[in-house]
């Protein structure tokens, strides 16, 4: 029986699912359905029709004043998150060009030193052409001298 309840588990074993849902969107079906609730509840009311009507009028008001301070609130904290947003890309930014700035440098750095090190090596190269030109011509001249002696 255990077996077969693992064989189960192990058949449902999928990815890790995760929802993510947004706050603002039931906050408004919240606040509608509430304004709904009242409305329907004013009219069922046992009171008089002027008094129902303004009673209907009070709650509206108040309602419109909570939805307007939410969205003042959502507002709020949309604006101080993309404050926030733009700061980090600003950083972000200035980070990219800091690493481009020592890239340079660093490249700049690298190609002076291979430059140097090529120059060097040059020198060195020319400097043992003319030391084998040099001795090639002293061992030449010696060859001549041998041949005007015979």
């Amino acid at each position: 029986m255990i077996r077969e309840e693992d064989d189960v588990a192990r058949e449902h074993e999928g990815p890790d699912v995760i929802i993510e849902s947004d706050g603002g969107a039931g906050v408004k079906w919240f606040l509608i359905g509430a304004l709904v609730g009242a409305g329907v509840a004013l009219l069922y009311a046992p009171q008089s029709g002027e008094r129902t009507r303004r009673e209907i009028a009070r709650r509206a008001k108040r309602a419109r004043r909570d939805v307007e301070d939410k969205f003042e609130e959502v507002r709020d904290e949309v604006t101080e998150r993309g404050r926030k947003l733009k700061a980090s890309a600003q950083e972000l930014a200035e980070n990219v060009r800091e690493e481009v700035r020592d890239g340079r440098k660093a490249i700049r750095k690298t190609a002076a030193s291979a430059r140097d090190d090529l120059e060097r090596r040059l020198d060195e190269a020319r400097a043992r052409r003319r030391a084998t030109v040099a001795a090639d011509g002293v061992a030449d001249m010696d060859d001549d001298e041998d041949e005007a002696d015979v």
